[in-house]
């Protein structure tokens, strides 16, 4: 992992510094052939201090299993498994083969694969379409060994209920950039540059809670409805300005569901081509939530290794919170 100097990384008022890049982009930043965007900020010394991090060995897995959603949300296809024997050759083994498998079906990782600018008809850093298609650019094979480093789990969903706001989880309701705040000062814990940032909005609770007839409806996209952040201006700013490495969440698409695919305002296209900066859905922070509100303990050690595949879209974070 190469130095980095945080003080030398220009603000979101400087953006952009390459010429003829768009507007609240950070290309040419990190270079221009860099492919790992806001993963920059994680650094071999904010390892070593996440490290530190952890006093009392305790593991938190943050992925739901897989087809954990029944029906699967938005129309993604279920995986199926099979299983081989080798009975018949005398050997008492198995294998079993996850089939029809979408790296999107649950808990994941936004590759910067994902989504482009539709009217730049480019991907993070300038990519082009036929680049990124030919899996000659931003895959996730280039994740391999990065998204290790300080976690910071925002409860922004208890911070606003128990500040009397009412928020139904499964309706588009936004989270603002002051309530993020306002939840980091109540639990007395502040950003650093190069911190992995996962915010639990109550959505996953709420889904996992819901009656089976909610759940199937939002077997459909059209009638997916999530609680998330916000998509302003003032958010990404905010993330970039902190040096946020990636943002992950319990919600189904980081920002509230649904949002225009063609905004170039949305949270979709303000992260991924424009800065580089994955966003982590779906994951699953209850039992996480639930032991930092009780030591007050809200930052840990978060490892995850997405599956190395060469040209990949998108990832299962396959990640742990060590405390």
């Amino acid at each position: 992992m190469a130095k980095i100097d945080f003080n030398k990384i220009p603000k979101f008022s400087q953006l952009p510094v390459k010429a003829g890049a768009p507007e609240g982009s950070n290309w040419g930043v990190f270079g221009d052939d860099d492919q790992v965007g806001c993963f920059n900020f994680l650094t071999a010394e904010g390892i070593i201090e996440a490290a530190r991090l952890v006093r009392e060995g305790k593991v938190f897995r943050l992925d739901n299993p897989v087809n954990y959603a029944s029906p699967p949300l938005g129309g993604r296809a279920a995986a199926t498994t099979s299983v081989s024997s080798y009975e018949h050759l005398g050997i008492l083994a198995f294998d079993d083969s996850l089939n029809n498998y979408n790296t999107q079906e649950g808990s994941q990782w936004d590759g910067l694969k994902h989504v482009g600018h539709a009217r730049l008809g480019s991907f993070y850093n300038g990519a082009s379409v036929e680049e990124v298609k030919s899996n000659r650019k931003l895959g996730i094979e280039h994740w391999r060994n990065k998204i290790i480093g300080r976690g910071l789990l925002i409860d922004v969903y208890r911070h606003c209920t128990q500040s009397g706001r009412k928020i139904d989880p499964l309706k588009p309701e936004k989270y603002t950039v002051d309530e993020l705040k306002g939840a980091l000062k109540a639990q007395g814990v502040e950003l650093k540059p190069g911190t992995i940032v996962i915010v639990r909005t109550g959505w996953m609770q709420a889904y996992l809670n819901a009656p089976q007839e909610v759940k199937q409806a939002m077997g459909v996209l059209e009638n997916v409805r999530a609680c998330g952040l916000e998509d302003s201006r003032e958010m990404v700013e905010w993330l970039w300005d902190n040096r946020v490495a990636a943002i992950g969440s319990d919600t189904f698409a980081v920002e509230a569901f649904p949002f225009d695919f063609q905004d170039e305002g949305s949270l979709h296209v303000r992260a991924l081509p424009l800065l580089g900066l994955s966003l982590g859905e779906q994951f699953n922070l209850e039992e996480l939530a639930a032991d930092c509100a009780q030591d007050r303990r809200y930052e840990f050690m978060l490892v995850s290794v997405p599956l190395h595949v060469i040209g990949g879209y998108a990832s299962p974070p396959n990640a742990v919170a060590i405390k």
